[in-house]
């Protein structure tokens, strides 16, 4: 292929009547370029320069936007380990999530903003063999979320939180703050929590009534006086609700507590959210170390090998190690069940009070410092079942708003890009799909890779939220990046978080005052909030869109009619077609298996709409 000139870009369309192949650009002809020898073979020339950090491209676009970008590249020996996709300057993905076989040709993908006019991107490292990179605006997605939570016959509590997350969902984004350290009075002698009011001169306690409401907790305390408002949404932990010592006064106190905080953030119009650091059966530790229960200190019946490693084996909990059957007289069941038991009690004390909250069990899946990250995506999802099963069909919960937390995977790296969506438990079994990121917002930019990576790889069926963060994401780059988290919810300053230091006061404010970011302030109240829905709203009308799940592709054609459904190579090439004439609404599934892996376009004419949709099949 020859060079293009750098002025040349196809605008990328969701609308298009006609597919528009992606800009390709040629390294070998690059000023200061040479081809690398002993590459041809990988069919292609692979350029190299002496410039250390890599290969300059300079790309032209036409409107300030996320654009993709591909590259192919040739790896010798260790080249990958300093290689990296930048964007004026700026890391946008990384060789690590390739394979690491020497001597190989590999198709790497990023993500980036890039700015009307001229910009770079720079490829690789002086080693590193480059044949060419595509350039094209990202398409912005088209969400198709359903009208009620997954919970069969959730509560109207339950309906009214999923009918304002759906409603502000790709609009606006709703504020949160994490607690972590919490100040509370409790009578140790008759092992009572004291609330606010119940204080007398014999209980010598330790907070006023203002310091033990939620407002007055550190952590919500210090939001407010950063950004004049107090947030929408509350977090909460049920770390101390099970595992060893939580009979135990404080640990008592702690969980406890959490409910009278969740009852009066639900009386201010608040949305409480729930996660849990589950320390199982009598253990007291949740973390993992090399590998949790595959320590070869982890002998039979120890809990723990040290204050940072569980020994805890929950496939023990199945028949065998595929997890495909539960072992229901294992003790690792019984444990697991208990536990589930115990925190489903406390969940259902706030049903009959009319609560419902947001629910996010088993959270940073693939990350493998929790015990439940530890063993195969297969048992995980297992894992994550038992537990909606558990509450939900057993236990009677309605109450529950279910988040599953995707993760990046240190298998495959540490950026957006090892996100890994095979620990994802299924539509019927999440409302939204979230991800903690901390370190790439400290410039306070979307994180828009993070955003469209989760719908390429689990679909526009479910909202999207950043369930931890250090730093928020600007509104401003929310906005011009078109990744409207659903909600962010910045981790504690207690217990020396300090996340809220992430933030300069100032974009606190201005991002607080925002009438697109929601705070409690601006919340309704849930007495206003109906409980039916809207069949149309914004964005996240019915409407035809695409994704990839595993190794499917997933179509949702919103009306029955004449559509054809299309795989094309990055140089505009027909590679399949999948379906083609009269097609049933609903949801069509086609395997991806037996193709390439690459980059590819999937493009869908239908029911009077086009799309065109980027897939990476790895």
């Amino acid at each position: 292929m020859g060079y293009k000139t750098f002025a040349a870009i196809a605008a990328f369309s969701m609308a298009a009547s006609a597919f528009a192949a992606p800009t390709v650009y040629e390294a070998e002809n690059l000023p200061g370029a040479s081809v690398a020898e002993g590459a041809e073979f990988s069919g292609g020339k692979y350029a190299k320069t002496e410039d250390p950090s890599g290969i300059t491209f300079t790309v032209k676009v036409e409107e300030t936007a996320v654009y993709d970008i591909t590259t192919k590249v040739f790896i010798k020996q260790y080249d990958w380990t300093t290689s990296k996709i930048a964007v004026n300057g700026v890391d946008v993905g990384s060789m690590l999530t390739t394979p690491r076989n020497c001597d190989s040709s590999y198709v790497v993908s990023a993500s980036a903003k890039m700015r009307a006019g001229e910009n770079k991107i720079t490829v690789g490292n002086q080693a590193l063999g480059v044949d060419y990179i595509t350039v094209e605006r990202h398409p912005d997605p088209v969400f198709n979320i359903g009208p009620v939570p997954v919970t069969p016959n959730a509560s109207a509590s339950a309906q009214k939180i999923y009918n304002v997350l759906r409603e502000n969902f790709g609009k606006k984004t709703i504020s949160g703050m994490m607690i972590s350290d919490q100040n509370f009075n409790y009578d140790y002698g008759n092992m009572r929590l004291i609330p606010p009011g119940g204080c007398t001169p014999a209980d010598s306690c330790k907070f006023s009534d203002e310091e033990v409401s939620w407002k007055g907790q550190t952590d919500i305390a210090e939001f407010y006086k950063r950004s004049g408002h107090y947030p929408a949404i509350g977090g909460f932990d049920m770390l101390f609700a099970a595992g060893g010592r939580h009979e135990e006064g404080w640990f008592r106190g702690y969980t406890e507590n959490n409910l009278v905080m969740t009852e009066q953030l639900w009386e201010m119009g608040g949305i409480p959210t729930y996660t849990w650091h589950w320390k199982v059966g009598q253990d007291t530790i949740f973390y993992t170390q090399q590998n949790g229960y595959r320590n070869e200190n982890c002998t039979e019946g120890v809990l723990k090998t040290a204050d940072n490693n569980t020994c805890f084996n929950y496939t023990k909990a199945f028949k065998d190690s595929t997890c495909k059957e539960l072992d229901i007289t294992s003790q690792e069941y019984k444990d697991i069940v208990a536990d589930i038991d115990i925190v489903s009690g406390y969940f259902k004390q706030l049903e009959e009070k009319g609560i419902a909250v947001v629910w996010r069990p088993l959270h940073e899946a693939s990350g493998g410092w929790f015990w439940w990250g530890v063993a195969s995506a297969e048992c995980y999802v297992q894992l994550y079942r038992l537990v909606f099963d558990r509450m939900v069909n057993t236990n009677k919960l309605t109450n529950l708003i279910w988040v599953w937390n995707i993760n990046t995977d240190p298998a495959l790296g540490y950026d957006y890009s090892a996100l890994n969506a095979a620990w994802y438990p299924g539509d019927e079994y999440v409302d939204i799909v979230a991800v903690d990121i901390y370190d790439p917002l400290n410039d306070h930019n979307s994180a828009a890779n993070y955003f469209n990576k989760i719908v390429s790889d689990v679909g526009t069926n479910k909202m999207i939220a950043l369930s931890e963060n250090g730093a928020i994401p600007d509104i401003d780059s929310i906005a011009e990046d078109k990744a409207y988290w659903s909600y962010w919810m910045t981790w504690s300053q207690t217990w020396s978080g300090n996340f809220l230091e992430k933030t300069p006061t100032d974009m606190w404010k201005r991002n607080l005052d925002d009438e697109r970011i929601i705070a409690l302030d601006d919340m309704p109240g849930w007495d206003k909030v109906k409980t039916d829905f809207v069949a149309k709203r914004g964005g996240i009308a019915n409407k035809l869109s695409v994704a990839r799940q595993g190794m499917n592709l997933v179509v949702t054609l919103p009306q029955s009619g004449s559509a054809n459904i299309s795989l094309f190579d990055l140089l505009g090439h027909r590679v399949a077609t999948f379906a083609r004439g009269n097609l049933s609404a609903g949801t069509l599934q086609f395997s991806l298996d037996g193709f390439a892996a690459g980059n590819y376009i999937v493009r869908v004419k239908g029911a009077g709409q086009s799309v065109s949709h980027p897939i990476l099949i790895k």
